[in-house]
């Protein structure tokens, strides 16, 4: 059974717009928000699964009969993830309550995106979004016609003769975390099929 993508209930609720939303925004706080949740999502789920670990080693007795390593070790690696959920989500909680983000999202409704997935080894058309990368290449805002790849992507700039790889966050492929699909964003205004 899928589970449910608490991390971008939260940010929805606490935002009033869905990650999807944040990344068609054309801010780097907001376009950053999907990729910081991301990595908050997954030291989350790696944090959960370790704290398991532990109480399972604890409930089956396994401290008291195998070495004392087995929980110290666990212990370590526990505060270890800790300390980045802790620098993940200050990221997220520095994103979330940026002033120009915060005032880009009151000054402009959000807009109606679909998602459209893809796979590796697709050519797809994408506006490449507001991303400090994308932003420094000035890429950003453009429409371009990206090869989806495992990992990133790959472009050929417009007037340029090399091609170009992009991360998937800065070539604005996605992964939907309740599905372990990859995805990239179209506007619509067809409120029916918008982004959840």
């Amino acid at each position: 059974m899928p589970h449910l993508d608490l991390i971008g209930r939260w940010i929805a609720a606490t935002t009033g717009r869905t990650l999807d939303q944040h990344a068609a925004d054309p801010l780097p706080t907001a376009a950053h928000l999907p990729e910081a949740a991301s990595t908050l999502r997954h030291l989350r789920t790696e944090l959960l699964l370790t704290v398991d670990q532990l109480r399972t080693l604890l409930i089956n007795a396994d401290d008291l009969t195998g070495p004392v390593g087995a929980v110290t070790g666990t212990l370590e690696t526990i505060a270890d993830l800790a300390r980045e959920y802790h620098q993940a989500r200050d990221r997220v909680d520095t994103l979330i309550g940026d002033t120009a983000r915060a005032a880009y999202a009151q000054a402009h409704p959000g807009g109606m995106v679909q998602r459209r997935y893809v796979n590796p080894g697709d050519t797809v058309l994408v506006v490449l979004p507001h991303t400090d990368a994308c932003r420094r290449q000035h890429l950003a805002g453009q429409r371009a016609h990206i090869k989806v790849g495992t990992a990133d992507a790959g472009l050929r700039p417009p007037g340029s003769a090399n091609p170009l790889r992009l991360s998937h966050a800065d070539a604005g492929i996605y992964r939907d975390p309740t599905e372990d699909r990859l995805y990239i964003l179209q506007a619509t205004t067809d409120a029916a099929t918008a982004s959840r």
